[in-house]
């Protein structure tokens, strides 16, 4: 509240000490922003062309699909089946034939591996055993199908029943639902000449009272999934509608219902990556709502024959890429709540195969599943791995290895755009190489889920370390984590601020936030060119609360692809205090005339160059003035700082070079 005052008080201050109405004109911008929000918000971009009901209850009175169809059909399984094991030691498919196998016979001891329990965790949620009772119904389903062996089979009937016997599948946090309804599902489907007659009903009669029942409620503010623009949408549609696939024989009409509802309302989601690919939420949540379109799509076409045009929309196809364009050559371009680990998904071998893009599948390639270890506690850090590497298996294309893979026709600078209004720049000196220079640069729209102040934030990536970090997720259970409106809660986290990020700090104390919570910004150029690649970046939106007339940031990848150039051009309506900050966990030692600085990582450097205004300064990785309660502590973080102090023009220019 305070600040709230203060930020106030200061601009009655400022207009009665000479500036004039229209440098505050900005302050006024907040209401109709509100209100563009709320439309947005609201706004659903349904599939025009998707099936009615009447016509999905016509194709399930003529399905003629067998089992298996979920994820894959029998030929997908037969591929798998023939080389199960097969390969040179150390070879991707004898590795993950490995893990699967070994991973299955450990959860044949329920010793250390009991059934699924019902146990509800700090959200008041089933989430993760859901999500384990999928792992472990993959991993057994696969094993029985590839070997035969009716030992996997029995040891997933004891799970399944297990689930069975629960009051309910926890449908006040619906994501948890719709994952038990898809394990469930894949239990029925995968193990169907398996199960007993009894069996069967069971596993329907519970998915009906517990899944879809629930999904049909008209309470649309309590199945807020419905119309949601998140992986929300995604996840529970998905395991859904697979759900209704599976065991639509039950009611047909109320089966074909739910459905007509997937194919017209998943596409509200899609949003966060349509035109060019780009999740909004950034890559930790591509992930998992990627995953779930293609689970769904790829079982609607081996259940029906087709996906109705899902996979025709725009977006789509260049979702593929979205992992492999923000992985540096060490991590991922982490902004939001994501960490930096690199994200491996199976559907990536799906959309290799299926668009014949091998880049996709060699970057899939590169997760190594290792060994399972059937009594180490490790596994439980690893939910999920076995699952994936089932379902790896069953969609590699063994066209697509690593050592003949032909990636010169991928562009090697992209600039992403999303009608969520996220949009990223990437440049890089090559693709799978864990040498070469990366740097990618975020513009887009602040106030998006899970979503930063972070207009301008980059980081860079040369000779096979991090040079510039982003500081990934705070504290998930910070007072008002997730309200990120203006003045909201989750903007006093040091790492969702402007501060916490690789951009402009301007006039810190002189609004509610150091960037504007609503702002909106635009590359408004791009190129790539034989030396790398550069674009400019309005961010002026994000500062104008702060008084900032203009700001623009250039940002060039150049000399061959090994150096990056980042240039801002600031002018501001008042005398002002100007912040240019850059997260690293290399150790900085600054020149004595404050205009370089070589950063010293694992025995290896690069120098950073200032030109223009100021000098260069290391500061902590924490608040200025202050820290806020919820703030985690970043020892093993500095910040190269530049800070201007009264000015109302400025020009800071830094340059990266690789030295050795």
């Amino acid at each position: 509240m305070l600040s709230k005052i203060t930020a106030v008080f200061s601009a009655i201050a400022l207009f009665f000490s000479g500036v004039g109405i229209g440098d505050i004109i900005p302050w006024l911008d907040v209401i109709p922003d509100m209100v563009e929000m709320g439309i947005d918000y609201v706004s659903l971009d349904r599939y025009d062309e998707a099936p009615t009901k009447a016509e999905i209850l016509d194709s399930l009175n003529k399905i003629e699909a067998s089992h298996p169809y979920i994820f894959a059909d029998n030929e997908l399984f037969e591929t798998a089946k023939a080389d199960f094991g097969t390969g040179d030691e150390g070879s991707y498919i004898k590795e993950l034939s490995d893990y699967v196998l070994s991973n299955a016979e450990g959860l044949l001891d329920t010793g250390i591996y009991p059934p699924m329990e019902y146990i509800l965790d700090e959200e008041d949620s089933i989430l993760p055993i859901s999500r384990e009772v999928i792992n472990r119904i993959v991993i057994l389903g696969f094993s029985y199908r590839i070997t035969g062996e009716e030992k996997y089979a029995e040891r997933a009937v004891a799970e399944l029943t297990k689930v069975c016997s629960y009051d309910d599948w926890c449908p006040t946090h619906f994501l948890a639902t719709a994952e038990m309804a898809l394990a469930v599902s894949i239990g029925y489907d995968w193990f169907f000449d398996y199960l007993s007659d009894d069996m069967k009903a069971l596993l329907t009669e519970k998915t009906w009272e517990y899944a879809i029942t629930p999904a049909l409620s008209k309470n649309y503010l309590k199945n807020w999934f419905t119309w949601s623009k998140n992986n929300w949408n995604s996840i529970c549609y998905s395991g859904i509608g697979i759900a209704c696939m599976t065991f639509y024989e039950e009611n047909p009409e109320k089966a074909a219902e739910f459905l007509a509802m997937c194919y017209k309302n998943m596409p509200i989601a899609f949003s966060s990556f349509t035109p060019d690919g780009v999740y909004a939420e950034g890559p930790g949540y591509c992930q998992s709502g990627m995953n779930s379109i293609v689970y769904f799509i790829a079982t609607s076409r081996n259940f029906f024959g087709t996906d109705f045009g899902m996979s025709e929309i725009d977006g789509f196809r260049q979702l593929g890429f979205f992992p492999v364009y923000i992985t540096g050559s060490t991590a991922m371009f982490n902004f939001g709540d994501n960490k930096d680990r690199l994200c491996y998904s199976p559907v990536l071998h799906w959309y290799a195969s299926e668009y014949e893009e091998p880049l996709l599948s060699a970057y899939q390639s590169g997760d190594f599943p290792g060994t399972f270890k059937p009594d180490s506690a490790e596994n439980v850090e690893r939910n999920g791995e076995g699952k994936e590497n089932a379902l790896s298996l069953l969609w590699y294309n063994r066209e697509n290895s690593s050592d003949s893979a032909d990636f010169s026709d991928v562009p090697l600078a992209v600039q992403l755009d999303s009608d969520m209004g996220q949009t990223l720049t990437v440049m890089r000196s090559a693709y799978q190489d864990k040498n070469a220079t990366y740097a990618a640069i975020k513009g887009g729209y602040n106030y998006i889920n899970h979503g930063d102040l972070d207009i301008g934030t980059f980081v860079f990536d040369a000779l096979g370390d991090r040079w510039a970090e982003e500081l990934g997720p705070g504290n998930y259970d910070a007072d008002g984590y997730f309200l990120g409106l203006p003045a909201g809660g989750r903007w006093k986290n040091y790492c969702k601020r402007a501060e916490g990020q690789n951009t402009l700090v301007i006039n810190p104390d002189l609004a509610l936030e150091d960037q504007y919570a609503l702002a909106r910004a635009s590359f408004t150029s791009f190129e790539e060119n034989e030396n790398g690649g550069k674009c400019a970046l309005d961010m002026t939106d994000a500062y104008a609360m702060n008084m900032a007339k203009s700001v623009t940031r250039e940002f060039e990848l150049f000399d061959n692809r090994s150096s990056l150039r980042i240039t801002d051009i600031i002018s501001c309506r008042i005398h002002s205090e100007i912040y240019w900050f850059m997260h690293t966990k290399a150790e900085i030692e600054i020149s004595e005339d404050g205009k370089s600085a070589i950063l010293s990582k694992n025995g290896k450097q690069i120098k950073a160059t200032l030109s223009g205004d100021g000098k260069f300064s290391v500061m902590k990785a924490e608040k200025l003035g202050g820290k806020y309660e919820f703030d985690e502590i970043y020892d093993d973080i500095r910040k190269l700082t530049v800070h201007l102090e009264n000015v109302t023009e400025a020009v800071i220019e830094v340059t990266l070079t690789p030295v050795k």
